[in-house]
């Protein structure tokens, strides 16, 4: 008995592990650690990258007048009219502009829509519920008071509500776009 506590002893002083003299050293057990241990690690970097995805969840919505940095066009609420992603197509400055984008209503009566600069004006009349998509639509501008790349003045007026926007203005240097530039002879 003495040698034993005396074999403990040494070992404990050397800070190695201690075991009795019925443990021996087995490799199977050395590899079913090993393995234990890898696919907790593993458990555990799935379980960290599954709930490191979840800080988008309910997230606040972006207002849709702040949505314009997302989109190409320009987004306004103007009373029950939701204009949505609206850019002017032009070859250059005081060239005719297409209107394109998207004007929904979303009330239950027909409402009419006007579009104006300072020197054109535009006039949609929409159903109850409708989308009226002005790629759909061919609708001018007689001239683009600005250059692609810069923003006109647009005010856009449904009843009384009125609401002045700065749409951009952009020319066929978008691939899709292209399809959408006023032809040299529609004026």
């Amino acid at each position: 008995m003495s040698r034993m506590f005396a074999l403990i002893s040494a070992r404990l002083s050397d800070r190695s592990i201690v075991r009795s003299p019925s443990q021996t050293y087995d490799s199977s057990t050395s590899r079913r650690r090993v393995v234990r241990n890898r696919v907790s690690a593993a458990a555990l970097g799935l379980v960290v990258a599954g709930l490191s995805g979840c800080s988008g969840v309910g997230a606040p919505r972006i207002p849709p007048t702040e949505l314009g940095s997302k989109n190409l066009g320009m987004n306004a609420v103007v009373g029950p009219i939701e204009v949505r992603n609206l850019l002017l197509v032009a070859h250059g400055e005081a060239e005719p502009a297409r209107l394109i984008g998207v004007l929904l209503n979303g009330s239950e009566k027909e409402i009419q829509v006007t579009l104006s600069d300072q020197d054109d004006e535009i006039s949609v009349t929409l159903d109850p519920g409708e989308q009226y998509a002005f790629q759909e639509h061919p609708t001018l501008f007689e001239t683009a008071d600005e250059i692609p790349g810069a923003v006109a003045d647009v005010t856009v007026t449904v009843g009384t509500d009125t609401e002045s926007v700065q749409i951009p203005i952009r020319n066929g240097s978008l691939k899709w776009l292209e399809p959408y530039l006023p032809s040299s002879t529609s004026n």
